[in-house]
């Protein structure tokens, strides 16, 4: 552990690749609950792969064009002294490293290209279909690019229906999260057979008071990143009862 300010500086510093890595992964997929031990042991390993990779081409580098690169050699051999006097082009080569680490870490979160890995097996499908829940495997993994229409059954009996705008990202299948709807909004009144058209912009249901959910995938992905799943039916009915 580090015991001067310098060194758990230092530490924090490097350990900024795998908080760039898990802060990506959060804007990409759902938002998981996971005990402080493995998102620490998740924040380590991103930092220390991603940190590496760079090692390796900074070799790569001063291999092929040793007069770009710092002197390690002396480094080792010179100790501080050698430090001392080369200190601006160990800083400009450290700091650019590390931006090239964070940017690194922040790439391989980007959904579009962890597909593309994920197809050649370099990387797990992420969200892995356990860790998600029953909305975003209907309005990410089955929706693809296709508009989504959504209708809902509430607990009083009436009836709401949508386009959807956006949804709360939890794993968790609870009744703490809502969704948004935006225009054309329609509305059936409990007891009534016939949907109006409801003169709002948007509007927000809370899972709490939804009974059913019916999804409707209006239009046909251009590129589909669910392959097979592009070609299933165009409706999708789900329930969830709170």
């Amino acid at each position: 552990m580090p015991t001067t300010l310098t060194s758990l500086l230092l530490f924090v510093i490097l350990l900024l690749p795998g908080f760039v890595y898990l802060t990506g992964k959060e804007r990409s997929g759902t938002e998981r609950h996971v005990s402080p031990f493995r998102e620490t042991v998740t924040i380590i390993t991103a930092s220390v792969t991603t940190e590496i990779a760079v090692l390796i081409l900074f070799a790569i580098i001063r291999t092929g064009w040793p007069s770009l690169t710092p002197d390690v050699g002396a480094l080792v051999r010179g100790g501080s002294t050698y430090l001392r006097d080369h200190y601006q082009e160990f800083a400009i080569w450290g700091a650019s490293l590390l931006a090239f680490s964070v940017a690194l870490a922040y790439t391989v979160t980007i959904p579009a290209l962890r597909s593309t890995l994920a197809k050649w097996h370099l990387v797990g499908e992420y969200p892995h279909s356990s860790a998600v829940s029953a909305w975003w495997m209907l309005f990410e993994r089955l929706a693809g690019d296709r508009q989504i229409e959504v209708g809902c059954v509430l607990d009083d009996g009436s009836y709401m229906r949508g386009h959807l705008r956006s949804f709360n990202t939890s794993a968790d299948d609870d009744a703490d999260r809502e969704l948004v709807l935006v225009a054309p909004i329609t509305y059936r009144p409990a007891g009534d057979e016939e949907e109006y058209e409801y003169p709002v912009s948007t509007a927000c249901i809370s899972a709490r008071h939804i009974v059913t959910m019916f999804v409707n995938y209006l239009e046909e992905a251009a590129t589909s990143s669910a392959g097979a799943e592009a070609v299933q039916a165009a409706s999708t009915v789900a329930e969830l009862t709170s």
